[in-house]
């Protein structure tokens, strides 16, 4: 019954750390928020749309986060 124990609660442990490891994300470098997928969206001419900050910009604002 111990073994049964300490298994479930070694296999939950590791649920939880695999949960935090799995998606990085992104990270907008105009608002600093936190984001699944990039918010840079090509516009016609060749600049870039953040959607998050609204406005025009050069160069991608998305920046991947490292995991944790």
């Amino acid at each position: 019954m111990k073994r049964f124990a300490l298994a479930a609660l070694l296999l939950i442990a590791t649920m939880a750390y695999a949960g935090k490891t799995t998606t990085p994300g992104y990270t907008c470098s105009l608002t600093g928020k936190k984001i699944a997928a990039c918010c840079c969206k090509p516009t016609k001419d060749g600049k870039l749309y953040c959607t998050l900050a609204k406005k025009k910009i050069d160069s991608c604002c998305c920046k991947a986060t490292a995991a944790e």
